[in-house]
């Protein structure tokens, strides 16, 4: 089912101000709700990943203390964002992309909220294979931004280095999944893209940037978990 071009830009305004905040959002929210609505998995992806580049570009600055992780992200992950997208185009025929997608997210809340204590010495000890993981469910879910927050928040205590590593990420998963879909011609990328491009930036530059600056860190993580769990069960429903 295709929804109306209202509907496709409200869901993505809504979730920009999320991504302006967290780093991610349009892809780890917009994607359940499209599935919700009844869009197919590749079509959710064709909507929200041009707005969700864009964002990420501008979030994403001082790379010069950024090219460690970005290695490992291109060495570790992206094969993996690749090959994930490879099998949603046959999840997304059928009604399992959507159980997958809430199991991963109540997973990812069940992480969050136990707030494990060794968590971070972990993913720390097992780099190349949180990146690994996380590009694989990246990939066949739109899930892997959740991750990510708890990948680079195990790197860094400062809330403007998580989310600028976070966006530097997901700018490098985005291209490869908008290849992806240009490449093998599924999804839906096309002229409105341009137009919920701007809806973002627009959102970004006179809502986002002030809320990010007010907002307190542990309001930042509660608020996330909280979503991230709703979602889940929805989609599990």
């Amino acid at each position: 089912m295709e929804p109306s071009v209202f509907i496709i830009v409200l869901v993505i305004a809504v979730f920009s101000v999320v991504q302006s905040i967290f780093g991610v959002g349009l892809l780890v929210f917009g994607t359940p709700t499209f599935l919700l609505l009844g869009v197919s998995y590749v079509d959710a992806v064709g909507y929200l990943l041009p707005s969700s580049l864009l964002l990420s570009f501008l979030q994403t600055h001082g790379f010069k203390n950024k090219i460690r992780i970005a290695r490992g992200i291109v060495l570790y992950a992206i094969p993996f964002v690749f090959l994930g997208m490879s099998l949603s185009i046959d999840f997304g025929k059928n009604s399992y992309i959507t159980t997958i997608v809430g199991v991963i997210m109540l997973l990812l809340a069940l992480i969050r909220i136990l707030n494990i204590e060794k968590l971070p010495n972990i993913i720390k000890k097992f780099g190349r294979t949180s990146l690994v993981i996380t590009g694989a469910v990246h990939g066949i879910s739109n899930q892997g931004g959740a991750l990510l927050t708890i990948l680079m928040g195990s790197i860094y205590e400062d809330k403007e280095k998580i989310r600028t590593n976070i966006a530097l990420a997901y700018l490098l998963f985005g291209l490869t999944q908008f290849v992806f879909l240009l490449w093998f011609e599924v999804g839906t990328v096309g002229l409105f893209s341009v137009v919920y491009g701007l809806v973002s930036l627009i959102i970004y530059q006179l809502i986002g940037k002030a809320i990010f600056k007010s907002i307190d860190t542990s309001l930042f993580n509660g608020v996330f978990t909280v979503f991230i769990t709703i979602y889940g069960i929805l989609l599990m429903v």
